[in-house]
This record gives structure tokens, C-alpha cells and sequence, in this order.
């Protein structure tokens, strides 16, 4: 079983911490236990059979590749002030932790990115080099939207059945018009002009 665990540990830093300390919005979020396992379980229901995750105090497990978890696990190394992190496991869990931790400035060892993560992060990288806070045009819109379905969803019917949803909504806004500035672009260019 430990080998189908998917670990987040501090690097180079192995003091513990108290297991359970962690941000106050996720202590209201789970139901935590000593049960199942070591470490103290932290539950998303009250009759959740499996831990979300372990707290080990020193390092966080899991055996799911949920995102939200991932995301759960990050905001916990933060309040617990890991600048960088190790990381184990399914590769899908490790790129997931490497895609979120560049968001939080955080550093990761035990994933080495690929050209199209770095791209992922970084879109205008693989461009001019040069970055643009410009508004998303429809084709990266439907590139973002892309990613997160193939990401998340396991079945490649299921995700062709919502990839051809996708299109076609963004289709029929396109030719109604609809503008894909985001309104604070909008009203910024108004003041302006």
C-alpha cells in the first residue's frame, strides 16, 4: 500500500509539525480522525469511509489524484512556512502538486516538468517571451478548458461528450457577439479612452 501513496513533505526542512495544524478554512472544511491509519485522517464527510488525506505532521499522504486535495495539501505546507516541498507518487499527482506550487511560489523536487507544463504555466512563454496581461482569446479559453477536462476526467468518451459541449458554446457566443473581455478590461479601456 505505501507505494500507491502519493507523499508531500517538506525539503531539506525535517522538523514536524503537530499534526492537524493547518489553516483554519480547511480545519472547518474536514472531519479529522486518528482512525484508519496513521497519521491524523482528515475526512470530507462524516461518513467518508477513506481519508482525503493523512497529516504525518512531517509529510502529507493520500491515495487520490484530486486536485482539490492537491490544493488542500499546498495551502497546508504554506501555513506551515515549507518553501519547498518533496514530492511522491502517481505522476498525475506530482505534475498536479508541480502545476499548483508554481501558482504559490512554492519550490518542488520529485517532478520534472515537461515542455507543456512549463507552457501551462507560463502560455505567452512558448510565444513573443514576452508576458501580456492581455484577455484570453476563444482558442486559449478552449486550450484552458481542454486541459482541465483531460486532467480530471477519466473516460475519453466522457471527455469528447464535454470537449464538443465546450465548442459549441463558445461557438454560438462568438456568433451572438459575445465579447470575451473580461468586464474589469472592459470598464479599465472605457476610463481610458
Amino acid at each position: 500500500m505505501a507505494e500507491d501513496l502519493n507523499i508531500v513533505a517538506p525539503e531539506g526542512d525535517r522538523r514536524t509539525s503537530t499534526p492537524g495544524d493547518v489553516p483554519e478554512q480547511l480545519r472547518r472544511r474536514y472531519f479529522t480522525e486518528a482512525r484508519g491509519g496513521r497519521g491524523l485522517g482528515f475526512y470530507a464527510g462524516a461518513r467518508s469511509e477513506a481519508a482525503a488525506f493523512r497529516d504525518h505532521g512531517g509529510r502529507l499522504t493520500t491515495d487520490r489524484n484530486d486536485p482539490h486535495v492537491v490544493r488542500d495539501l499546498l495551502a497546508i505546507a504554506q501555513h506551515r512556512g515549507w518553501n519547498a516541498i518533496s514530492v511522491r507518487g502517481h505522476t498525475e499527482f506530482r505534475r498536479e502538486v508541480w502545476l499548483r506550487a508554481q501558482a504559490a511560489g512554492l519550490e518542488v523536487r520529485g517532478y520534472r516538468p515537461t515542455e507543456r507544463d512549463r507552457q501551462q504555466v507560463d502560455p505567452d512563454r512558448s510565444r513573443s517571451g514576452s508576458r501580456q496581461h492581455s484577455p484570453l482569446d476563444a482558442q486559449t479559453r478552449l486550450r484552458i478548458v481542454e486541459g482541465v477536462v483531460k486532467s480530471r476526467i477519466v473516460e475519453p468518451a466522457e471527455q469528447q461528450r464535454i470537449l464538443a459541449a465546450a465548442r459549441t458554446r463558445l461557438a454560438t457566443w462568438l456568433e451572438r457577439g459575445a465579447s470575451l473581455t473580461p468586464a474589469r478590461a472592459k470598464s479599465r479601456d472605457h476610463q481610458r479612452g
